[in-house]
């Protein structure tokens, strides 16, 4: 967090500057305090928004404003409001002093009779439509032949209308309803606080189901639609957590969650589907844990569950089954859908864990090759080597040299090269065996490259032969094969690969090879950003390359007399002549 005296060193410069100039340019209007440490402001421009800020003294609780930037935590407008509120700190002060006997909002409230609040409320509804609309959900508990579940649809309904085009809410139009929608979702704690669930669960409904709407016509990159339909659920969940609610509360909720589950549509946009089951769970011990379990094997033959792209809740409903089975201890029925669930990879993977704590190497890798023939079925590479990794870690604790030797190396040369599995390979060798295999692992790379046909030229066979020997021999320290491993015309790439390595050991060789692909990089440059990386470049080699101050200096000096149109080339060349940059 940060206060009203710091903020300007732990805001962004560009943002700070951007703010800055929207103070200084009277664009913060309205700035008001609404209740005690809560400010509003809004902040005009191309276009005019609203700016939200809770204060403690000069520390900044919290803030919001419904501009769509998403390029850090604080806007250019917030830092405006900042600004404005840093100023209006000492006037506000002096006022506070000069009126210390002005009542404030809560004395003349708490000295109003119920005759006098009465008669303000009747006018107040006379006057505004949307406060009497207001007061009546405020007081839902009071009526219950209320449809509240429908008026507060009709009010998300109302927002998202306002904030949408034709039917679709674009990117900004989703900040602008989440901002709206904040005193909606604020309602339904309120709610539970008072122990109004009726209330709170209507919300709940409205926001889930209005919002959903929503979702399914709208540019939601930034996440602000999901996000309120997120609230909405966490609403079920907070009631389920109150102790104050009841079972008849309880079912209410349970009800609802099994209807709208069997829509696919909350496993289709999102999280949703996962995230009510969660609530309902949570529910099943208050009402009925048969009926979680009858909800999820309808689910399992629903839509959500069924078709080619499905397999992913399939074993997701299997799990979350499995493990309500186990919580209600009726082991005996999960044992028997484990065994009928052995296709999903962390089902098997938990017998196999269970083998190898029992020491039954054996059953582990009977379940394995299982795992493995299935994966393969599906075309699933990354759990074969799931499976494979785990079979290296069985021939370890079985003392199988053998095979721990050819998963380490499999895995030790799999795109590229794996320092963690090559330390495990080359651990498996006593220090005087290590050299012969090495040196034949060396030899047959060198015979399979040089056998392969090569199509391109980047495909060369001096490139492959560094791509697959240049991580052996840093690891081995050999730094002289390193270096005649370098191919002729090295990319930028590939030297900054080995400059950590040979610039210090053979700074003459390396020079030379920076030399000619700075001069290549110069002759393709063609814009300032390449020669801020041709500048940068020869910086680098400056710094890392002892003796190649001169020539590098030479090179720059060169290329400005070479290309004397290239105005930007030579500001930039000359910031390396100068050290400077």
């Amino acid at each position: 967090m940060f206060s009203l005296d710091n903020f300007e060193s732990l805001v962004p410069a560009k943002i700070l500057a951007r703010g800055l100039a929207y103070f200084n340019e009277r664009a913060v209007e309205r700035l008001e305090e609404t209740t005690k440490g809560q400010w509003e402001a809004v902040v005009s421009g191309s276009e005019d928004y609203e700016v939200a800020i809770t204060l403690a003294g000069k520390e900044v609780k919290s803030w919001s404003c419904d501009c769509p930037y998403d390029g850090g935590p604080v806007c250019k407008h917030v830092v405006a409001v900042l600004y404005a509120l840093r100023e209006a700190a000492p006037a506000k002060a002096r006022k506070g002093k000069t009126t210390a006997g002005k009542m404030s909002f809560e004395d003349i409230l708490l000295q109003l009779d119920i005759e006098e609040l009465r008669e303000f409320i009747r006018r107040q509804k006379a006057q505004d439509r949307e406060f009497g609309e207001q007061f009546m959900l405020f007081f839902s508990d009071k009526d219950p032949q209320m449809d509240v579940e429908k008026k507060y649809r009709e009010m998300v309904r109302q927002l998202a209308r306002k904030h949408s085009d034709r039917g679709f809410m674009d990117y900004r139009g989703t900040f602008a309803f989440s901002k709206a929608m904040m005193p909606v979702l604020e309602a339904a704690g309120h709610a539970i606080a008072r122990k109004n669930f009726r209330e709170a669960m209507a919300i709940a409904q409205a926001v889930c189901l209005e919002v959903m709407t929503v979702q399914q016509a709208c540019d939601d990159s930034a996440g602000n639609i999901g996000g309120i339909i997120q609230d909405g659920i966490q609403i079920f969940q907070d009631i389920a957590n109150n102790k104050a609610a009841t079972p008849g509360v309880m079912d209410q909720i349970f009800a609802w969650l099994e209807k709208q589950l069997l829509d696919a549509i909350w496993f289709d946009y999102g999280d949703y589907g996962y995230e009510m089951l969660a609530v309902a769970e949570s529910l099943a011990p208050h009402v009925n844990p048969e009926r979680f379990l009858r909800l999820l094997d309808k689910l399992l033959e629903s839509r959500a569950a069924t078709g080619t792209y499905r397999e992913y809740t399939r074993e997701a409903l299997k799990k979350q089954k499995i493990r309500f089975l186990q919580a209600m201890g009726r082991e005996q029925e999960a044992g028997q859908l484990i065994a009928a669930s052995m296709d999903i990879v962390e089902v098997r993977l938990e017998m196999v864990e269970e083998a190898i704590a029992r020491k039954d190497y054996l059953r582990a890798k009977q379940l394995i090759a299982g795992g493995i023939e299935i994966a393969e079925s599906k075309g699933h590479p990354g759990t074969v080597r799931q499976w494979e990794e785990v079979l290296l870690r069985i021939a370890q604790l079985e003392d199988d040299l053998d095979t721990f030797r050819f998963f380490a190396k499999r895995f030790a040369f799999i795109r590229g090269m794996s320092p963690e599995f090559y330390q495990k390979w080359k651990s498996s060798f006593s220090p005087e065996e290590w050299p012969e295999v090495i040196g034949q692992h060396i030899q047959s790379v060198i015979a399979e490259e040089t056998a392969k046909p090569r199509k391109f030229a980047w495909d060369s066979l001096e490139n492959a032969l560094f791509n697959s020997l240049a991580p052996i021999y840093i690891a081995e320290q050999q730094w002289e094969r390193l270096l005649h491993l370098i191919p002729p015309d090295p990319s930028e790439h590939t030297l900054a690969l080995v400059r950590p390595h040979l610039a210090g050991r053979y700074p003459k060789e390396m020079l030379a090879l920076y030399l000619k692909l700075l001069e290549l990089m110069a002759d393709k440059a063609s814009n300032r950003s390449q020669y801020q990386n041709l500048a940068a470049l020869m910086k680098k080699v400056k710094q890392d390359i002892e003796g190649s101050h001169a020539a590098i200096d030479e090179l720059a000096a060169s290329l400005i007399q070479q290309y004397p149109r290239r105005s930007a080339m030579r500001e930039e060349l000359g910031w390396v002549l100068r050290g400077r940059g």
